[in-house]
């Protein structure tokens, strides 16, 4: 995912060296010693023996090779001969305590990945940990287990894992993925509870942490002993508030804790004068916004005709002139979106036909804290997908007439083509089924909240103005002009159809359920 250099394993080396040189693949490496051995007969058993060895022409103690093994000294111990690593195989995995991945023979290191520090031991500690905490979504950013030598979760049921690959990977890797993307842009709006990094430099752990920021606030990365990303992570760089090492041989995996952002602003759109004390009782984090204030009376509230705004539109495009001011305008992580009589309420739910349904109290707005629990398991928190009694071009036909809703679905279907031809599908089914996401109601984090408006605004603007102009909505009645707006309502649920979010749907209630706007 972040560009980084070809890892350089450090080698210590089991044999001849000219034999190695002569074998060794065209792939960087260090040589960092030599062992031989050395005893009466000159064999490798005189190791098992004297529990000595040669590095580099000097005599080491078998607990000295532990030491630099557990220290970072080298990464891999590689063997030119099979045979010698066979008698020795039990020695330096049991009495050494050893991972079988570090200790190889010249072919084995042959065929290891180019790119990072691979140790099925580690792999399989890692499972154990996911396990333990539990995580349930990971993404392995880099494709890890792609190159590793683990073919199944093992003992970790618990964990979903995604992968970002864009190379073909083998049908046995099924058995960790649930899904592979081929580029981070085909996952950048998922939220998970961890996200896996190979080992990198300082600088590009921190390039890492910035790209995958809205991904997880959990960052996992094997670090070797002693490398400089060891020492790196333990200052704890950027926003990293706290980080856990759970010890394995070569090293450790970091668990990297980054401090959550949770600047939530739930906004309530209005177009008239409030209460005050309706505006009083509304919860932390709730914003009233005057949509279309630069058309009339202010009304004492923030405005959405300041800075980059389309204001003016208001009569057109309903609330949209406020989600396009929140979005060029605002910064906040968390973002929502509802109208000053509708409200998102974890109440219970209550058969259709019984109008207590509807009932409005201050005491079951949703609140921040339950919306950040809403978002702590899902992408986005929609309203509950209403179904009605035709699909919806014939729904927008009754305020505004059948012979205009074709017209204007015709252009929007026009524009849509012409910058986002992958939608058109989706916005067809939409407009031709009875259900959708009502009210343009929502709470999500910044990043999907920024995909989405870049998308509607893409093409939006261009489908109103030739509305505008090819049937003069300014003449027509206040509520026949509101005809894009009626259509953008409907491109959330165009949006939400294709894109992979995890959708939470929860009840709406109304503060007075029959007063237009």
């Amino acid at each position: 995912m972040i560009e980084e250099k070809i890892f350089v394993p450090r080698i210590l080396l089991c044999g001849d060296r000219e034999e190695f040189f002569a074998r060794v693949d065209r792939r960087p490496f260090e040589l960092v010693g030599q062992v031989e051995f050395f005893g009466e007969s000159g064999h490798e058993l005189d190791l098992i023996r004297s529990g000595k060895f040669l590095l580099n022409d000097k005599p080491v103690a078998l607990s000295e090779l532990s030491k630099m093994i557990r220290g970072g000294v080298f990464d891999f111990i590689v063997f030119n001969d099979d045979r010698v690593l066979n008698v020795l195989h039990h020695f330096f995995i049991y009495r050494l305590g050893c991972p079988r991945s570090q200790v190889m023979t010249l072919r084995e290191f042959n065929h290891l990945p180019l790119d990072g520090f691979y140790d099925m031991y580690s792999d399989n500690q890692l499972m154990e940990i996911l396990k333990s905490l539990p995580i349930k979504t990971l993404l392995d950013a880099d494709a890890h287990f792609v190159k590793s030598q683990l073919f199944t979760k093992g003992v970790n049921n618990l964990t979903e894992i995604d992968c970002i690959c864009s190379e073909k990977i083998l049908p046995i890797k099924e058995n960790i993925f649930h899904h592979v993307y081929k580029n981070f842009s085909e996952c950048n709006l998922r939220r998970y509870d961890a996200v896996l990094i190979n080992e990198k430099s300082p600088a590009n752990f921190d390039k890492a942490l910035a790209t995958l920021e809205h991904s997880a606030d959990l960052m996992i990365t094997f670090v070797r002993n002693g490398s400089p990303l060891d020492a790196h992570i333990k200052k704890f760089p950027c926003d990293i508030i706290r980080a856990e090492a759970y010890k394995s041989f070569a090293g450790s995996w970091f668990f990297c804790y980054r401090r959550p952002r949770e600047d939530f602003a739930m906004y309530v759109v209005t177009h008239k004068k409030l209460p005050p004390e309706h505006v009083q009782r509304l919860p932390e984090g709730y914003k009233v916004i005057h949509a279309g204030r630069a058309l009339g009376k202010d009304l004492g509230y923030l405005g959405d005709d300041s800075g980059d705004n389309i204001s003016a539109l208001n009569p057109y495009l309903n609330e949209l002139t406020a989600i396009y001011w929140i979005w060029k305008n605002t910064s906040h992580s968390i973002i929502g979106h509802c109208s000053y009589r509708r409200f998102f309420t974890t109440a219970e739910e209550k058969p259709l036909n019984q109008i207590d349904d509807y009932n409005f109290s201050y005491e079951k707005i949703l609140t921040k804290d339950e919306a950040l629990n809403l978002l702590a398991d899902c992408d986005i928190v929609v309203t509950r997908l209403a179904l009605h009694d035709a699909p919806q071009i014939e729904d927008i036909s009754v305020p505004v007439g059948e012979d205009l809703a074709k017209f204007a679905a015709t252009i929007m279907k026009k524009h849509l083509l012409r910058v986002h031809p992958d939608y058109v599908d989706a916005f067809d089914y939409v407009i031709d089924s009875p259900s959708y996401y009502e009210c343009h109601m929502f709470i999500t984090r910044r990043n999907i909240f920024d995909e989405y408006c870049k998308w509607l605004f893409s093409f939006i603007l261009d489908a109103f103005n030739e509305v505008f102009h090819e049937v003069s909505l300014s003449k027509l009645s206040s509520r026949t002009r509101r005809l894009v707006g009626f259509f953008c309502e409907r491109m959330f649920t165009v949006w939400l159809m294709k894109n992979r979010l995890r959708i939470k749907e929860i009840n709406k209630m109304f503060l007075n359920k029959n007063v237009d706007g």
